[in-house]
């Protein structure tokens, strides 16, 4: 399996589980699913914002198209936190709701989701 399918693989592995907050999920899953999921809401956010109807002056434009990245990034928030619990838990982390609330600080999750798999 080449590099390309691997990251599909793992994208839509993570879509699949998106209410599986039980089992673990190793670094290179994590990561692949992360920076995905990163690129592919950026290209959202960026086709779906119109700036002529975004002009924040003109208050009587109507919108002919709606922020379809709202749409994109609520199950993939909820995809990224059933994600984000698994891997806490492949790390070893106890008490899962306060690692869950410190993995949102900016860099120290880099270093957080980083770390080897735990022997546990």
């Amino acid at each position: 399996m080449n590099f390309l399918e691997r990251v599909l693989s793992n994208y839509f592995l993570a879509w699949s589980q998106i209410f599986n907050y039980t089992d673990k999920t190793s670094r290179i899953p994590f990561w692949h699913f992360f920076i995905l999921d990163g690129l592919i809401g950026a290209l959202i956010s960026v086709l779906s914002n119109n700036s002529l109807t975004n002009n924040p002056n003109d208050f009587y434009t109507v919108a002919p198209f709606y922020n379809w990245s709202i749409l994109y990034s609520i199950p993939s928030f909820l995809v990224f936190l059933a994600l984000l619990t698994r891997r806490l838990r492949d790390i070893g982390k106890e008490n899962l709701v306060l690692w869950v609330f410190c993995s949102f600080i900016p860099f120290y999750n880099i270093y957080l989701f980083s770390q080897p798999s735990s022997e546990k």
